[in-house]
Formats: structure tokens, sequence, C-alpha cells
């Protein structure tokens, strides 16, 4: 008896490690990604980094202050091929063409955000500054606490709307599209048939979620945009690639 409860007890630490191996290897990348996965609530680079900018409301015991997202890195933005890039099972040599992709993309994102982001802080600056002015007309007494509540709350109001309704939103949004379009056709430019046909289920998910067809533009994804390029020519050049707005990467 006390042999089979040995036995008994090693087979299942036997079966706890394995799962612990296979839980492992998923999580380094050993296992494919699930290929449906990539057209789960498809995003564009504008989705991700082109929101208004979101803010606290100044109150007459509180600044109006800017919301960070948790967790995000101020200077990156972010990517929308994340999901793509792992379902499409890479090779190394397309993983490190890809990667210098990956750089002249984010390069291009930055630069096509910074008109924007630029126009929101200037709105958002001044009115802070206006709210400072309200809340120190209420400490002299020269208005009424409840007409500088009042003021505030409009204040807060117009400023967001002021923010939401930016031009430069829809120039930064025609700009990510480019830097998108950029992105796929020279990624579609080192695919294999196989990972084409999931970057045309990836594009076709894209496009039905922005309302049928791609805004700004051509679907430039894995159907034959690529010119019949190889990675020997016209391909990813890295940063110095001049097929992005602005000539930047």
């Amino acid at each position: 008896m006390k042999k089979q409860n040995v036995f008994k007890t090693l087979a299942m630490v036997a079966f706890a490690a394995m799962s612990l191996g296979l839980v492992a290897c998923s999580e380094m990348g050993s296992n494919p990604a699930d290929p449906m996965a990539m057209v789960n609530n498809v995003q564009t680079t504008f989705d991700l980094n082109g929101q208004p900018l979101d803010f606290s409301d100044a109150t007459l015991e509180t600044p109006m202050a800017v919301k960070e997202r948790p967790g995000s890195d101020k200077r990156a933005p972010m990517s929308p091929f994340d999901r793509l890039l792992a379902a499409l099972n890479l090779t190394p040599e397309q993983k490190a063409m890809v990667e210098r992709m990956q750089a002249a993309h984010k390069d291009c994102a930055t630069a096509a955000l910074e008109g924007l982001k630029t126009a929101e802080r200037s709105i958002l600056d001044a009115a802070k500054a206006k709210a400072e002015e309200i809340k120190a007309s209420a400490k002299a007494g020269t208005i009424s606490k409840e007409e500088a509540r009042a003021q505030l709350r409009d204040l807060n109001k117009a400023t967001r709307e002021a923010i939401k309704n930016l031009p430069e939103r829809e120039a930064a949004r025609t700009a990510l599209k480019a830097c998108d379009d950029a992105f796929i056709a020279r990624l579609g430019s080192i695919l294999d048939e196989k990972q084409k046909a999931m970057l045309d289920q990836f594009i076709k998910a894209r496009d039905a979620r922005n309302g049928g067809g791609p805004r700004g533009g051509g679907d430039t994804g894995g159907r034959d945009t690529t010119g019949g390029r190889g990675p020997g020519g016209g391909g990813p050049t890295g940063g110095g690639d001049t097929t992005m707005p602005g000539g930047r990467g």
C-alpha cells in the first residue's frame, strides 16, 4: 500500500511539472499564437493613440490635471500590430526585418501625433490658468463660491469640447493611417503566401471595424501591394525608409 501511495505521489508531481512546462512554453512564445486572436477588437494606431486628452475637472478644491493611462509609456505610441505579428509565426530572419519596420512605424506615429498633442496641451494649459483665475476671484470675494463652481463647470465642459474638436485630430488620423499603411505594405513584402492570407484577414477585420473600408487611402494589405517585391527589393529599409510621411521612418 505504501508503495502504491509513493507511485501515486510521484505521478502527480510529474504531471504537475509537465503542466508547468507547457504553460511556460506558451508564455515564452514556443507555441504558435492563435490566428483568430489577431482579428478580435482590431484597432488602428489612431484608435490607440489619437483619442482626446483626458483630464480631471477643476474644482474649488482640486486643480485641473491630466489623467495618464495606467502603465503607459508617454513617449512611445502604442502599436495595433502586436497580435498580428504574434499570429504570423515569423521566422528569425523575418523578425529581424520586422523589428526595423516597427521602429520606423513608431517614429512615424510619434511625428504624426506631435501636432495634436501640442494643440491639446495648449488648450489645457490655458484652461488651467483660467481655472486658477476663477478660484482666485472666489477667494478674494469678487465672486461667490457658487458662481465660481458654475464657471468651473462651464470651463471643464468647454475645454473637453475644444480638445475633442481640434482640427489637428483629423490631420493626425490621416497621418497615422499613412503610417499604418506603410507598415502593412512593408510587412506584406516579406511574408509567404500563408502569412499574407493572415494579413489579408487582419486588414479586412480592421476595415470592417472602420466602416467597411480604410479611411484616407486604399487597402494596402497583403493583396499584391508589394509590386512583386521580396526582402531584397524595395522592402524594409529601417528608419531611413522615406515612404513614411515627411520622409520619416
